[in-house]
């Protein structure tokens, strides 16, 4: 099943979409954490990972529903 789950580009798109989406507030936070920095307000950040994080676990959702069918199956074609 984790074969076939890292073979589905569907899966890796929104992977991919998740860590593009996540990360800058991620980093952001981290560099606030470490710091001490209590100015900014990362509200292009915050909006980022709310437009990307949704439609990154729907296709994350797809690709694994697919992967489990094609696993169940004995493997195919992607």
């Amino acid at each position: 099943m984790k074969k076939e789950l890292l073979r589905s580009k569907i899966f890796l798109a929104g992977a991919g979409l998740l860590v593009v989406g996540a990360s800058p507030l991620l980093l952001y936070v981290l560099y606030a954490l470490a710091t001490g920095a209590t100015g900014g307000n990362p509200i292009g950040l915050g909006l980022l990972f709310f437009v990307s994080f949704w439609p990154a676990v729907i296709l994350m959702g797809i690709g694994a529903v697919q992967a489990a069918r094609r696993a169940k199956q004995g493997g195919g074609p992607l």
